[in-house]
């Protein structure tokens, strides 16, 4: 996703004025991006992975659900083709920060590395705040912009009567707008998360 951060340019903004400028609603809904397809593949493989670990490991139902409406999202990002160019960012880009967190998984006490906590402290505290900052970075700051984006073009979108605008179109995009208010609701939940377990360490820290 950040290798093609480019084609999001034109929706890296709050101003939904020069977004409409720059091209129709429609146009960025229909528009395909091969690279964003390449992501939404992968993506759709990891949440399956996810689906099946959070089962097995008892992570809980929101989770799962999470797990299951994202892999959809991607799902039919592919088929039936739509809105591929915002997956560069929902499925590529804020993942940089689920990449930091498979590593600072790794000195979790109970489900990590038994001792990789105790015997490199410091590294999983760097970790832990490198971490923090690219979550709020990506998925506080610039996911709602690009959410605000998607929203509005798919109701545009929505609202057309052309043949492109199938059943199956109109399906897909408004299971695509359920799902990203819900998982927009969870950014905001997990944010809240991170800020009390990072209480909590500083103060066993003390």
């Amino acid at each position: 996703g950040y290798m093609n951060r480019h084609i999001l340019s034109d929706v890296f903004t709050t101003d939904r004025k020069a977004v409409e400028k720059s091209s129709p609603s429609h146009v960025r809904i229909y528009n395909y991006q091969p690279e964003a397809h390449r992501i939404l593949l992968i993506f759709l493989a990891y949440q399956i992975k996810n689906t099946h670990d959070s089962w097995v490991w008892n992570d809980g139902a929101i989770f799962i659900a999470h797990h299951i409406f994202a892999g959809l999202t991607a799902w039919f990002g592919m088929y039936p083709g739509i809105a591929s160019m915002y997956g560069l960012f929902f499925m590529g880009m804020s993942e940089i920060s689920t990449c930091v967190l498979c590593l600072l998984a790794n000195f979790d006490p109970r489900y990590g590395v038994p001792g990789l906590d105790t015997a490199f402290p410091m590294t999983k505290i760097v970790l832990a705040v490198i971490f923090a900052v690219v979550f709020f970075i990506i998925r506080v700051m610039a996911w709602p912009v690009f959410a605000y984006h998607f929203l509005f073009d798919s109701i545009e979108v929505l609202k057309r009567n052309t043949v492109k605008e199938t059943s199956e179109v109109k399906f897909a995009l408004k299971m695509m707008v359920g799902s990203c208010i819900g998982l927009t609701a969870l950014q905001i939940l997990w944010f809240g998360e991170i800020i009390v377990v990072a209480k909590a360490e500083i103060a066993a820290m003390s």
